[in-house]
């Protein structure tokens, strides 16, 4: 076995050898020309595209300015229906889509105490009037009498004076008796009592008001017709003037629609109007603009709540049962505003707006110039041109 000192060198030298020998494996070149194989190949930069703006041509025809809404299908007569004093509900009548007829009760508050003063009051009317009954028939006999009395009167008189022999003594007393008969007449004709005429007509007044004062508190149809809805339960507290019920005469319909008051004021009543069915599209119904709201029209000029509808209100030419149409159904409305033929026309994006100065940009053979125009009537479609282009020149847009 060889001494340690001399196992060291010889383990040194074989290792060297081992690096020398996996170095002469590597390909020629060396580490830098691999990292010079291996650099990443440099991304294109891409030419910029330039956007081609499109362009217009100024063109004759025909622009229509229309204005176009969405409504419903509404009764013509329609109201919302209150009680006209605050309570406690005792009982509904009625329930929605009930036909009711005028006068007829859907509702009505607590009302025990006015109906006890009520009858009452329908007591003391009818004393009252039987005193004044009895005291009329009382007049008519003492006036048959007071008139019997005075013929008598007149005969005697007449009597005394035909006598062929008259007694002036007895005739001058006649003469008196008949002026006394005469007077009695007179104050008989003056009628009843005037109490007992007082009497009746206080009584009169006072069922007057506890009627008045009972209806104020009962929800009444001032006409015929069906109840659309009826938010009412027994027990339930309510306000006075509050909405609880609508009541409508579903007999006649008419287009209800809510507008700005930037539609309305382009808006005249009687302008006339197209109607679609949202339900029925190909269908197209004609008719017009009966009533705006004040102040555009002579609709809601009133200051009661039965006056206060701020709705645009179309009649229909066509009948329920000719066009299919029902209440409630969806429509919509087109109003045409304006109308010119044979006038310029241009898209409303061939034209540019700056700090309110209105132009196009033309195309003037290579060369592209500013061009200030005078617009007229205005659509989503087209912009009448009034001044500053002519038919046939090509205007570059935005």
């Amino acid at each position: 076995m060889l001494p340690a000192n001399k196992i060291a060198p010889i383990f040194l030298t074989l290792v060297a050898a081992l690096v020398l020998s996996g170095c002469a494996l590597l390909p020629s070149g060396g580490l830098a020309d691999r990292a010079a194989a291996e650099e990443p190949t440099p991304t294109p930069i891409p030419t910029p595209v330039v956007a081609v703006k499109p362009t217009y041509k100024v063109q004759r025809g025909e622009i229509v300015h229309e204005l176009e809404f969405s409504g419903r299908i509404s009764p013509v007569n329609e109201e919302d229906l209150f009680f006209r004093a605050s309570g406690r509900v005792r009982a509904v009548f009625k329930k929605r889509n009930d036909f009711v007829t005028a006068g007829e009760i859907i509702a009505e508050l607590e009302i025990d105490s006015l109906e006890r003063q009520l009858e009452a009051a329908e007591l003391e009317l009818e004393r009252a009037q039987v005193r004044l009954d009895q005291a009329q028939q009382a007049l008519a006999y003492q006036q048959k009498v007071a008139q019997t009395n005075l013929e008598i009167a007149q005969l005697r008189l007449a009597a005394l004076q035909a006598d062929a022999q008259p007694d002036t003594t007895a005739i001058a007393i006649q003469q008196k008796q008949v002026e006394l008969a005469q007077l009695e007449v007179e104050r008989l004709s003056q009628g009843v009592d005037p109490l007992l005429v007082s009497d009746v007509t206080r009584a009169e007044l006072n069922v007057q008001k506890l009627k008045a004062d009972i209806a104020e508190h009962q929800v009444i149809a001032p006409f015929d017709g069906q109840l659309l809805s009826v938010s009412l339960t027994p027990g339930q507290a309510v306000d006075a003037y509050k909405p609880v019920a609508t009541l409508a005469d579903v007999t006649e319909l008419e287009v209800s629609a809510d507008l700005i008051s930037t539609q309305m004021q382009d808006l005249v009543e009687g302008m006339p109007a197209s109607i679609i069915l949202v339900s029925r599209p190909g269908v197209e119904l004609t008719g017009s603009i009966r009533r705006l709201p004040y102040p555009y029209g002579s609709g809601g000029r009133g200051t009661t709540v039965e006056d206060l509808d701020k709705s645009t209100r179309i009649t229909l030419d066509q009948s329920a049962a000719e066009a299919g149409y029902e209440l409630g159904d969806l429509v919509r409305v087109r109003v045409e505003l304006e109308r010119k033929a044979d006038v310029l026309w241009l898209p409303p994006q061939a034209l540019r707006v700056f700090d309110g100065r209105r132009f196009a940009v033309i195309q003037d053979g290579d060369v592209q110039r500013r061009v200030d125009v005078t617009v007229g009537i205005e659509t989503p479609e087209r912009v009448e041109i009034e001044a500053g282009l002519e038919e046939g020149q090509v205007v570059i847009g935005q």
